[in-house]
């Protein structure tokens, strides 16, 4: 979505707005959150108001603002997070966007060693529980089942090809459409 599809649908589900880059902290929480929850997706926008009001990032250093973010994000988030960080202009001011998508082999993020997850468009921490819950559901060295593959559709109960290695047993995970099957949740 457009800059200006992301400013008229408000805060939400998978979008976030920050008055001011001081907030980093709370605005990266929301951006595990956010790729925690089923959606697998987020965007932080600094400079907005959580109103809608456009304000616009402080006045300073762009390139050492983006980069002290870009550092933050890739110290703090475990695994570690791949985002996109775009400055782009509304009502003449400049906005700081931070993107990031979960992908389907990650089956949660941890910031600064706690994994939050986003309901509407408020955060909570996860419990040990539902840490446990996400890794069998997502994780497919873990899950039982079933499956579909992300070409074709097919669905299986099971995956029957189990190799043993020095490592233990690894599941075969290809479909024979050139598709991988993943957990159907």
């Amino acid at each position: 979505m457009d800059l200006k599809g992301l400013l008229a649908n408000g805060e939400g589900q998978t979008t976030e707005f920050k008055k001011s880059l001081s907030l980093r902290k709370e605005a990266l929480e929301a951006l595990c959150s956010m790729v925690n929850a089923d959606a697998a997706q987020g965007t932080v926008i600094f400079g907005v108001d959580p109103d809608g009001t456009i304000c616009g990032v402080e006045p300073g250093n762009f390139d050492k603002a983006q980069l002290s973010l870009s550092q933050s994000i890739k110290n703090s988030f475990d695994p570690p997070l791949q985002m996109e960080i775009h400055v782009q202009e509304s009502e003449g001011k400049r906005l700081l966007l931070v993107t990031a998508q979960r992908p389907k082999t990650i089956p949660y993020y941890e910031y600064d060693g706690r994994a939050w997850i986003r309901q509407g468009s408020e955060k909570r921490l996860l419990t040990l529980a539902e840490k446990d819950r996400l890794r069998r559901t997502r994780d497919r060295a873990f899950h039982p089942g079933p499956w579909k593959c992300d070409r074709c559709g097919t669905w299986v109960g099971h995956l029957s090809s189990v190799t043993i290695t020095n490592e233990g047993p690894k599941k075969d995970y290809d479909c024979g459409c050139g598709g991988q099957f993943w957990p159907v949740t």
